[in-house]
């Protein structure tokens, strides 16, 4: 029996030695191990197979009795053996288990230290001679257990995958109505009070509608701003390159945020290389979303100081322009240990300070990731208290080389105000379209908007009333909207193309939607449409879509400016002499605010019966100490003032505005009545003009 290997005591006990030696021959044949242990709590091992000394990586069982203490609790992974041993107790325990069978998995440690799993089919029974024991069965099962551990992870995979794919298709859903529903509304309001701008001459009036335009843009930047994360989180974020100007781009960035940077008494400070190439190619909404995030952001947080932009051409390689843009502020800065959590989406740093600052959290995640498209990265130093830098590089394909120049932000801006002024449209009496929409209030929307088009529209709140209209109508162009109950806009349009097919082949039918996810154009040109529109309606883009589609010799252009003689100056002629004559006025940036001299006119009559109360009040807040009042009605008399062009007096109100914000009111005294005194003078020139106008 050179092979047997086992305690010396245990064959002198058994009954019958050939019995036992038989029974330990058929014990070394097993292809798996085998052994035999005693049920008490030593649990001390009687016997042990050959096969069992390989499980464990033993020769012999002097190795084996050394790695395992010769007992069952040494040869199981001291982390398993209280769950199995109790597991083993509860099974014999069990009445129903006629055999005192049990089946138990754990982990063992071999001789060299390897970790493997074992399987273990154990009998409890009496040994004469031995009392209690377990004969177990025991197979190195590792391979098949990491198998079936990656099998089931495969399937808990599949199964996440199948789970974030259904999630994702219903975000994305979620999202689609969400964007519709809000939307929607936003786009009655929007072009309601676009028609208030352009009917409206009431300065009052016109101030309160430009807070409404300005608050539902800014709620729109919101709602897109959690579209474009969850477009960028899925990866359906697309850059669209086409060629743009950076003059204009700048322009518009110094334009979006100068007001408000304004309202808080802070420089605004622009430095564009002159050397930038004049016409670039790039995508720039959202190059513009990335450097209006920063520079928003960048205000919201500067209490005090500056905010500055610089673009600097840092080369020029096989037509390529490397840009760095950068943007600095003097505001409260961001705490080292805050730096790692600064692009979490909906996170804020600095709670306590930031509380009350508006934002959804999106806008640096948004950025960083865009520039990720872009190949690029946005670097951050920042020191608490102190300020920031946020700085990125930007590679575009030259289009233009001539240089840019040097920029004069308020001309271009004057340039822009003078063309929107005299921005011609168009009048197609003779052609007829149809409005397809749910809701009442864009149908008006719309209507009132295309007014000057001159223009026949009809209007339907359903796909089956526009079905309706197509078959005893004639039209030239239908705009049908997307989401719409009972029929939405692509079952009408498969409708239209079955029953009317001459009609769907001939006349452009363009699809309005308030949706913003990402495919929704591509869906909508696949399902049929001509083209697509989205909501809110931007009347430009609207009529750019007729002029593209409708038949040319029908449409006439009409240019304003045709009729204005010889401009500015004609313009200026019907100004009152004493108000022409008198330096304090820059009458041209007033027009240029108020847009004609009907309007000029009223907003200085306005300005003049206010005169006496506003000064009244000023004086009282200063007398009162209450400086809080103060700066509120010294800003609205620099808002005011700059609105009918008295430029001086208006720098002389911002001067004292921002003294009053930092606490420097030794001299705000003398200096207020200064200026309520020029404020009283402008008055009397005022009124002077005013005469002169009503008496012809």
């Amino acid at each position: 029996m050179s092979n047997t290997i086992y305690n010396g005591n245990l064959s002198d006990k058994m009954p019958d030695e050939q019995i036992f030696t038989a029974i330990e021959w058929l014990a070394e044949q097993m292809p798996g191990g085998f052994f035999i242990y005693r049920a008490d709590d030593k649990q001390e091992i009687l016997y042990v197979n050959q096969a069992t000394l390989q499980i464990f990586g033993c020769e012999t069982f002097d190795e084996f009795k050394k790695l395992t203490g010769n007992t069952f609790k040494g040869m199981v992974h001291p982390e398993d053996f209280d769950e199995i041993q109790a597991s083993i107790d509860e099974q014999i325990a069990d009445e129903e288990n006629e055999h005192n069978l049990d089946y138990v998995v754990y982990r063992i440690i071999r001789k060299d230290g390897e970790e493997r799993w074992v399987d273990d089919y154990g009998r409890y029974t009496y040994l004469p001679g031995f009392g209690n024991v377990y004969y177990v069965f025991i197979s190195d099962i590792t391979e098949t257990r990491i198998a079936q551990e990656q099998r089931e992870r495969n399937e808990q995979l599949e199964k996440l995958l199948l789970e974030a794919e259904q999630a994702n298709r219903t975000k994305t859903a979620f999202l689609s109505n969400m964007s519709h529903e809000i939307r929607t509304p936003i786009t009655a309001i929007l072009g309601m009070n676009e028609m208030i701008q352009r009917e409206c001459s009431d300065p009052a009036i016109l101030e309160y509608s430009e807070n409404i335009r300005k608050a539902g843009t800014s709620l729109l930047r919101i709602i897109s701003d959690i579209l474009d994360f969850s477009k960028i989180e899925t990866g359906r974020m697309e850059l669209v390159l086409e060629p743009y100007s950076p003059k204009f781009m700048y322009s518009d960035l110094y334009n979006l945020v100068q007001l408000r940077a304004e309202s808080k008494g802070l420089a605004l400070k622009f430095e564009v290389d002159p050397a930038i190439p004049s016409m670039l190619l790039g995508d720039e909404i959202r190059i513009k979303q990335i450097i209006s995030n920063l520079l928003t952001n960048a205000i919201k947080y500067t209490e005090r100081g500056y905010v500055k932009l610089i673009a600097y051409l840092e080369s020029i390689e096989e037509g390529i322009a490397n840009i760095e843009i950068t943007v600095l502020d003097t505001g409260i800065g961001i705490r080292e240990e805050e730096m790692a959590r600064l692009f979490e989406a909906f996170d804020r740093l600095d709670v306590k300070k930031t509380r009350t600052i508006e934002g959804t959290g999106l806008g640096l995640n948004i950025a960083k990731q865009l520039l990720y498209l872009m190949d690029s990265k946005l670097e951050v130093e920042s020191e608490y208290e102190i300020g920031s830098r946020f700085s990125f590089f930007l590679k575009q394909k030259i289009v233009d080389e001539a240089p840019v120049g040097d920029l004069d932000f308020s001309q271009i801006e004057k340039e822009r105000i003078n063309a929107h002024r005299k921005h011609s449209y168009f009048v197609a009496k003779d052609l007829k379209i149809l409005v397809v929409d749910d809701t009442p209030m864009n149908l008006q929307v719309i209507r009132g908007l295309l007014k000057r088009t001159c223009m026949e529209i009809d209007t339907a709140s359903s796909g089956e009333e526009c079905l309706s209209k197509i078959k005893t109508g004639s039209y030239d162009m239908v705009f049908l909207d997307y989401r719409m109950p009972n029929m939405n806009g692509v079952e009408t349009l498969v409708e239209i193309k079955n029953r009317y097919p001459d009609f769907y082949e001939k006349v452009p039918i363009i699809s309005l939607t308030a949706s913003a996810i990402s495919g929704d154009r591509e869906k909508l040109l696949a399902a049929g449409f001509t083209d697509y529109l989205a909501k809110p309606v931007n009347i430009d883009e609207m009529e750019k879509m007729m002029l593209k589609y409708l038949p040319k010799d029908a449409i006439t252009i009409v240019d304003p400016s045709a009729d204005e003689g010889d401009g500015e100056g004609d313009e200026l002629k019907v100004i009152p002499k004493v108000l022409r004559e008198y330096d304090g006025i820059d009458i041209e940036k007033g027009l240029d605010y108020c847009g004609d001299e009907d309007d000029y006119m009223y907003a200085v009559e306005t300005y003049a019966r206010s005169v006496d109360e506003k000064a009244a009040q000023i004086e009282k807040n200063l007398a009162d100490k209450d400086i809080e009042r103060y700066i509120i009605n010294v800003h609205s008399l620099k808002s005011t003032s700059l609105a009918i062009g008295a430029t001086a007096l208006s720098e002389k109100a911002k001067a004292l505005e921002a003294s009053a914000k930092e606490g420097e009111t030794d001299n705000i005294e003398v200096n207020t009545k200064e200026l309520l005194a020029d404020y009283r003078a402008l008055k009397a020139v005022l009124d002077a003009a005013l005469k002169e106008r009503k008496n012809g």
